[in-house]
């Protein structure tokens, strides 16, 4: 399959799918054990999903398409660094107060560590490269060491490719589509294959975004890492206390602000009320539980997870995963 105007060959990456499937539930529950765990809400259209993978040594390379719109909050990955790109459609990302709109063909970056919401819109397919913060670790401390970068040099929290950035990333990129069709009788030189991935955090830490013609300042302030501690802290204590009473005052003393302060920093990054977020983590640590196991009752799992008035649970529970608790529990 060709990469719909990139110049991309996609047809060895997208040869044999991983899945396909026309089930939110089955699409969800397979994608969280492929990429990264997540909460996932569709919006309109039909589901189409269809995900492909590769890996050309330590990197690795999908294609995924949703078919349906989508909104996709994914738990803060920690080992990697994710560049997307739509070769169909568009899509939207929200990144720690930061706002980019994607159309075919550019390339965005989203750092470690970080609470992000993208939106998928209707047919979008998208190519997407994990490239290891190992790596990047090892790259910078290179050019670090031979004056090439500061020492406080950080990716921003996301940013956008402009378009000779993103030109020089597709080539990288054809270049390791290409180690795909590589035969068994003629292995990739392990120096070249060591080459190719060394280039994708190379050119990321030599590339980096820019604000009218000039680099971008990187280093972030004392305030947003003091806001991700706090928000990190805030979902840790959400976690811990899954089946008890959390009110939200508790929130806001735990994260040491003010409950309208807790309010906005969640409405920012989670697009939720402190309450709601807590109220999906149960429902997910719900769900897990009912595909888990085949001897559990639905009324004891709810109320261990905080859900005393079970009619309002099922209605939870069908609004964010589209069917009722007794229909997970089919699917074991």
């Amino acid at each position: 399959m060709p990469g719909a105007g990139t110049g991309l060959d996609l047809s060895r990456l997208c040869q044999t799918p991983v899945f396909t499937s026309r089930s939110r539930q089955e699409s969800h529950r397979l994608l969280a054990r492929e990429l990264v765990e997540h909460d996932l809400s569709w919006r309109s259209g039909n589901v189409d999903t269809a995900f492909f993978r590769a890996e050309v040594g330590r990197c690795q390379l999908f294609v995924l398409r949703y078919g349906a719109e989508v909104e996709v909050r994914p738990r803060p990955f920690t080992d990697f660094v994710l560049m997307q790109m739509p070769m169909r459609g568009r899509a939207s990302i929200e990144c720690d107060g930061l706002a980019l709109e994607l159309e075919a063909g550019q390339v965005a970056v989203l750092s470690p560590n970080r609470q992000a919401r993208l939106v998928w819109h209707s047919g979008c397919e998208q190519l997407l490269l994990k490239v290891p913060r190992s790596l990047l670790r090892l790259m910078q401390e290179r050019l670090v060491d031979e004056g090439g970068l500061a020492a406080d040099f950080s990716l921003p929290p996301a940013y956008r490719l402009d378009t000779g950035q993103a030109r020089g990333w597709l080539r990288l990129v054809d270049d390791l589509l290409e180690q795909l069709g590589a035969s068994a009788g003629e292995p990739v030189h392990a120096h070249w294959l060591r080459h190719l991935e060394e280039s994708l955090p190379l050119f990321l830490l030599t590339h980096p975004p820019k604000v009218d013609g000039s680099p971008m300042a990187v280093v972030e302030s004392p305030a947003q890492r003091q806001a991700l501690r706090q928000l990190h802290k805030i979902e840790d204590l959400m976690r811990s206390r899954l089946g008890e009473a959390l009110s939200l005052g508790e929130l806001a003393a735990a994260a040491g602000m003010s409950e309208r302060s807790l309010n906005t920093l969640c409405q920012r990054c989670y697009g939720q009320t402190p309450m709601e977020r807590l109220r999906n983590l149960r429902l997910e640590a719900v769900r897990d539980r009912l595909l888990g196991r085949c001897d559990v009752s639905i009324t004891e799992v709810a109320l261990e997870h905080g859900f005393g008035h079970l009619g309002r649970f099922a209605r939870y529970y069908r609004e964010r995963f589209g069917e009722l608790p007794h229909q997970t529990a089919a699917i074991r």
